[in-house]
């Protein structure tokens, strides 16, 4: 297939296209040292036919290219390899056949490990295991064999899943995260060894006897978990929505933050919450876990005090929920330290940032400073949630939509997606790469 532009009326637009962007090109820095200008460049465009998938499949730079999955009308799933020079785009369907579903969730998530090979996850509403396919060649997107009927160890791990996310170190080891229903509600993160293209999940059991409290003791499987709560919207157990997120300092120290639901909500209606934002560091890529302090974490992690004890950084206002935001970040500030944002319903986005071993809140130390602001915040609450970074000093011709901050991290170039027009029932989605012209 060529890459001439395919015209279809996108589903809907997602009002907080443009503060997700913040959150995410504010995971890089809090603050530009001097406001740098680009000279930026549109790689490729279409016109999206579902405005839901096509956003949330994000962008990735390898090797001079970015790589986009997107789907043709009738939910057909392509991959898009795009020359960061501005050359010939080639098109290849993600398996001949394979097509997904309206349901904004089934969206794809994209990466390149270190040696080339192309992975996607996606496709998945509480779905039994990770869905995952993995390019036969390096570097090459004319082929992919789906996986996850190859074994366990051949795909991401987890149960029940939703949310999928690719995540890549400044060396080059590639993380998936999900949210898991089974045996409980959790966080399930796995790491590929790229040389055996095999994945292992990092965390350990949950204790049987802590799932037997509850009712979903007879769906324990012993999978390792991350973190997990036996609470949730409904009652022990119900429904929670944990993400996780990944940042790397200077030390190639992995640095997590996630929320958690910690107590028994009534059932949501309109807007789903957690209750705290936890924190934790690992020095051995995600084999053991540590607070900010330097305490040692039992695994899995939990936001009740504990040896399973991750850094409790935010809890939730007094009142009713919704309380926290489901989409904590993490990263890593001009000292190296970790900065933790959270976002409260009532008061606003809160930052935190670790010196020696506490955490402290900017805004309180100054004293000049207030909580920012809540901005509107997208329909979903499985989007990401809002930060203010303030976008418009940036010398580029297009609102971000997403910006590969790893690219970013490892070039200075912006690689990001924009979604122009920004209107209801119409969307064209346009990959841009620029380039800095004054050094910041």
């Amino acid at each position: 297939m060529n890459s001439e532009p395919f015209t279809q009326l996108s589903r809907r637009i997602f009002c907080g296209a443009l503060f997700a962007a913040a959150l995410l090109l504010g995971t890089l820095h809090d603050a530009w040292a001097a406001t740098p200008k680009f000279k930026s460049k549109v790689l490729w465009e279409f016109d999206a036919m579902d405005a839901d998938h096509n956003r949330k499949s994000l962008v990735r730079a390898f090797k001079g290219h970015a790589y986009k999955l997107f789907l043709l009308p009738g939910y057909q799933t392509m991959i898009a390899k795009i020359p960061l020079d501005g050359s010939q785009v080639q098109t290849a369907p993600l398996m001949p056949g394979h097509v997904t579903g309206s349901d904004p969730h089934r969206f794809y998530s994209l990466a390149v490990d270190a040696a080339g090979y192309v992975h996607v996850s996606g496709d998945m509403h509480s779905s039994a295991h990770v869905k995952h396919w993995l390019s036969k060649k390096p570097e090459d997107i004319s082929e992919f064999v789906f996986t996850s009927d190859l074994g366990a160890d051949k795909r991401p791990q987890g149960f029940n899943v939703t949310y999928p996310r690719f995540y890549k170190s400044p060396d080059g080891v590639l993380y998936h995260t999900i949210r898991c229903a089974e045996p409980v509600w959790g966080l399930a993160i796995s790491v590929l060894d790229v040389k055996t293209q095999t994945w292992t999940m990092l965390g350990a059991d949950v204790p049987r006897a802590d799932i037997a409290k509850g009712n979903r003791a007879k769906k324990a499987k012993g999978s390792p978990l991350t973190a997990w709560e036996d609470n949730g919207e409904g009652g022990n157990f119900s429904y929670t929505q944990p993400h996780a997120h990944l940042a790397w300092d200077k030390n190639n120290r992995l640095h997590l933050a996630f929320g958690l639901l910690n107590e028994n909500t009534p059932s949501s209606k309109g807007r789903h919450t957690g209750s705290d934002v936890l924190y934790a560091y690992s020095d051995d890529r995600g084999k053991t876990f540590h607070r900010g302090d330097g305490t040692k974490i039992e695994l899995p992690m939990r936001a009740e005090a504990g040896p399973h004890q991750a850094d409790v950084v935010y809890s939730r206002h007094e009142g009713r929920p919704p309380w926290v935001g489901l989409n904590p970040t993490v990263s890593i500030d001009e000292k190296n330290r970790p900065v933790v944002k959270a976002l409260d319903h009532k008061t606003g986005v809160h930052t935190f940032v670790l010196e020696d071993g506490a955490w402290i809140d900017p805004a309180q130390k100054t004293k000049d400073q207030k909580p920012k602001p809540i901005l509107p915040t997208p329909e979903d609450d499985d989007e990401e949630d809002v930060d203010t970074l303030d976008l418009s000093g940036l010398d580029l011709p297009h609102k971000i939509l997403f910006l590969d901050k790893e690219f970013y991290r490892d070039t200075g170039m912006l690689l990001y997606q924009a979604q122009v027009p920004d209107k209801v029932k119409h969307s064209r989605i346009k990959i841009v790469l620029a380039t800095p012209v004054n050094a910041r």
